[in-house]
């Protein structure tokens, strides 16, 4: 874990504690205990995010709370602070943008707390036009409390709040069902004979599992190497698997805790950092091994070299497979959900990127990195559409 990892936790600690605080201030015991009325947002008990995900233009309502009933009107100033995106980022290992110029609306800079109550009428953050929003960034909306009358403290864990807006991509999907898979040829390159870090990543949507011997769905990957794949004979024929996990000339395999659905969408990734072996679903670390230092072989040759849905001869996927990528450094877990769909193809370190929304005048899926990986079917190629991410 890293040091940004390990602050983001102690942020979010530090969020826990504005909901048990408030809970004691606002429950009967407060006349028996001395302390000071706190302003804070509405919501940011736990997260100082409030995400959402948009087809069309929407509003979502900006409140305030105070820690006890207000005995006057209480007015409190809220602005738009675009310049605490750089250090939010910095914190969260997150690296979300401002929205486009002309995108947004706020109805209002002030909100009151009316006499007798708690809680303030809400003013409202609108996204007014999507047209400008580029495909795969997660835009970042920092609202503040800047003054509260009365010379009212404001909670400081609570006093920015943070909107993330996505847009829905809709796009199409292969379809594997059919006994289609993919070849790519990493064995022809020797620089990738020893890579000291390494992830694996991509979104799968599972059919079926495999229900007879030895019950092992491909997802993608080398045999014997570094293969990520659902069953075996010794796990359940929904677990995803981190098989192989080869580093050095030993093997460090690791298997999930979730055992998977069929009918929806998941993100899998599994990251070798140099130390650990990680597995990742939907962006949240799963399960892990202790791993030596050393380097992953992608040349290595198991009846063949690396697939997507494919491996030792069969073990085919029933199902499809969206956003893949191969990264010759370890993904955080911050930059796994910002990556769940779609990332800049120039991004550093990003070894080889297929969409699986198309086919080139080759019949390839295209590398979109431009370092040449592209994958090649086995067969023709048929499509899934209406594939909505984030779902």
């Amino acid at each position: 874990m890293n040091n940004k990892e390990q602050k983001f936790i102690m942020m979010k600690t530090k969020y826990s504690l504005v909901i048990i605080i408030a809970a004691v201030f606002i429950s009967g015991c407060q006349k028996s205990l001395p302390y000071s009325d706190v302003i804070f947002f509405t919501g940011t008990e736990t997260t100082p995010e409030t995400k959402f995900t948009l087809d069309e233009p929407a509003s979502i309502g900006i409140s305030v709370t105070s820690s006890a009933k207000m005995e006057k009107n209480i007015s409190v100033s809220i602005e738009i602070e675009p310049g605490m995106i750089a250090a939010y980022n910095d914190l969260t290992g997150n690296s979300y943008e401002f929205l486009p110029a002309g995108s947004y609306e706020l109805s209002s800079n002030r909100v009151v707390i009316e006499n007798g109550s708690y809680v303030s009428e809400s003013a409202w953050f609108s996204v007014i036009s999507l047209d400008q929003f580029a495909e795969g960034v997660i835009y970042c909306v920092p609202i503040t409390i800047t003054d509260v009358d009365h010379d009212i403290d404001v909670l400081e864990a609570s006093q920015t709040k943070y909107l993330i807006i996505n847009k829905t991509i809709i796009t199409q999907a292969v379809n594997l069902n059919n006994s289609t898979y993919f070849a790519v040829d990493f064995e022809s390159d020797l620089t990738l004979s020893y890579v000291p870090a390494l992830t694996f990543e991509c979104r799968v949507y599972m059919d079926g599992f495999q229900t007879s011997n030895p019950y092992i769905s491909t997802v993608m990957g080398i045999e014997e190497s570094f293969l990520l794949r659902f069953g075996d004979v010794s796990v359940a024929n929904n677990q995803l698997q981190l098989a192989g996990g080869l580093i050095s000339g030993k093997k460090y395999p690791v298997t999930s805790k979730t055992f998977f659905s069929t009918g929806r969408w998941y993100h899998i990734a599994a990251v070798y950092n140099g130390s650990t072996i990680s597995l990742y679903v939907d962006g949240v670390l799963d399960s892990y091994t202790d791993a030596q230092s050393g380097g992953a072989d992608l040349t290595y040759n198991y009846n063949g070299n690396f697939y997507f849905g494919y491996s030792a001869g069969g073990r085919r996927l029933r199902g499809y497979i969206s956003e893949a990528r191969v990264w010759t450094r370890a993904l955080t877990a911050a930059e796994l959900q910002s990556n769940l769909c779609y990332v800049n193809p120039d991004s550093n370190g990003l070894l080889g990127y297929w969409r699986f929304d198309t086919i080139d005048e080759n019949g390839n899926l295209p590398d979109l990195t431009g370092n040449g990986f592209d994958a090649v079917p086995n067969n023709e190629v048929t499509w899934v559409g209406g594939v909505r991410c984030p779902k």
